[in-house]
């Protein structure tokens, strides 16, 4: 690897820490944190949806699923039920209510954090990065099946 790509790659982590910093002291207020938001966003596109497909879906392995997946039933978020012999995980009604609340918190996080770029360079990031998810994210899923 270049020292360029070296360059890129460490800049690129830096800035997701810097992003989930910022998420995470949003979301503190509410009792989560970005992986909880994480795969509450995605139950709410998914639902109802097995821990295998979020699993999938978010690129993590089964056992951090399983675990945010519990935590989240304690905090009252999510509920699940055997379908089956699949395990399906919804939202709560307590979820629902407070969804576009949080939604939108995370959402004015981001705004602020992207602020310095212009609508084209932020077009561009966002060209660039599902490219990137695009070619890294097949190998991933397949590595945790």
């Amino acid at each position: 690897m270049s020292s360029q790509q070296e360059d890129i790659l460490g800049q690129l982590s830096k800035v997701a820490r810097l992003v989930k910093r910022d998420i995470d002291a949003v979301l503190a207020q509410h009792s989560l944190h970005t992986g909880q938001w994480a795969l509450l966003k995605a139950v709410s596109l998914l639902e109802p949806v097995s821990q295998i497909t979020l699993s999938k879906y978010l690129i993590i392995e089964k056992p951090a699923v399983t675990k945010t997946v519990v935590r989240l039933e304690e905090l009252g978020f999510i509920s699940r039920k055997s379908v089956g012999r699949q395990r399906l995980v919804e939202l709560t009604p307590q979820a629902r209510a407070a969804f576009d609340a949080i939604d939108e918190a995370v959402q004015a996080a981001h705004r602020l954090f992207l602020g310095e770029l212009s609508k084209e360079e932020q077009h561009s990031l966002e060209i660039l990065m599902t490219r990137l998810l695009a070619t890294h994210r097949p190998v991933e899923q397949e590595e945790s099946s």
